[in-house]
Parts: C-alpha cells; sequence; structure tokens
C-alpha cells in the first residue's frame, strides 16, 4: 500500500515539474499594435445598424413625414437625457415594409470633453432623406416610450 502512494505521488510530482518546465520554457508573445475605433463618434454604421453606445431617446414629438422628389423626408423634436446629447432617426434593417425607424440619442461631436448635468431636455432630431421610388404612406417611429405612426404627406402644390 506504501508502495502505491509513493509511486502515485511520484508521478504527480513529474507531471508537475514537467508542466512547469513546458511553461518556463514557452516565451511571452510580443504586444501587438493598439488599434482604436475607425468610425467618427455619431457615424451611422452602413446598413443602418444601431450604432454602439447609441441608446434609443425617451420619447418623440412633432413628427413629420413629407414626401420629396426622391423619395421623403422625416423630422420630429426628442426627449434626451442632457443638453450634450442630440438624436437622430436609425432605420431598422430587420423590417423591410412598412420602413420602422428607431430615434437614436447620440453624444454631440462638438461636447466630448464637457460636463453635463443630467436633466430631461427637447431637442431637434436631425432630420432623415430616405430615397425612395415608391414612397410609403406611413413609417413607424420607435422610443423608449413607444411607437407612432408617421404619415407621409403629399408634395404641396402651391
Amino acid at each position: 500500500m506504501r508502495v502505491r502512494v509513493s509511486a502515485a505521488l511520484a508521478s504527480v510530482a513529474v507531471l508537475l515539474c514537467g508542466a512547469a518546465g513546458a511553461a518556463q520554457t514557452t516565451t511571452a508573445p510580443t504586444p501587438g499594435p493598439v488599434i482604436g475605433p475607425t468610425a467618427t463618434p455619431g457615424a451611422v454604421p452602413a446598413g443602418g445598424a444601431l450604432p454602439a453606445g447609441g441608446p434609443v431617446a425617451l420619447d418623440a414629438r412633432s413628427l413629420r413625414g413629407t414626401r420629396t422628389t426622391s423619395g421623403y423626408r422625416l423630422a420630429g423634436q426628442a426627449l434626451v437625457k442632457d443638453a450634450c446629447t442630440a438624436a437622430r432617426f436609425v432605420q431598422f434593417m430587420g423590417n423591410v415594409f412598412p420602413p420602422f425607424f428607431n430615434v437614436v440619442q447620440y453624444r454631440r461631436p462638438g461636447t466630448m470633453g464637457m460636463l453635463c448635468i443630467q436633466r430631461l431636455t427637447r431637442v431637434t432630431i436631425q432630420p432623415l432623406n430616405v430615397t425612395s421610388a415608391a414612397p410609403p404612406r406611413w413609417v413607424t417611429v420607435h422610443t423608449q416610450k413607444g411607437s407612432a405612426r408617421v404619415q407621409i404627406l403629399p408634395i404641396r402644390a402651391y
């Protein structure tokens, strides 16, 4: 019995020493170059995907859609968390028809180093021009409060 225990301890010791020796002979990897973000802050990635760090705005009001000669235009106001934050429309590509847009809030580029007080503020949503050969009659706009159906009004003839 004593021989088996000592043989087992010896084999464990050999395994541990062998693993430690193997660990000592390996070389540490050399550090590679640091690669930063490739997009500018506030840029919408190709395909209209929701940008990282861009939460959906709290609420929206005065949403309007108007037809243009090349498609339609969306505009309105959004409720955001502070005055250093702006909002824009981002198309959700998971829904083909009717189009579905999120109102996304993002930090304005000119306010990156500023300290902003957390206070709910209404800001103008960056207007979005959508090119479309056959504009829909309405689109859906989503915020944290809920979704709203926005009618696309025809071009006015003056």
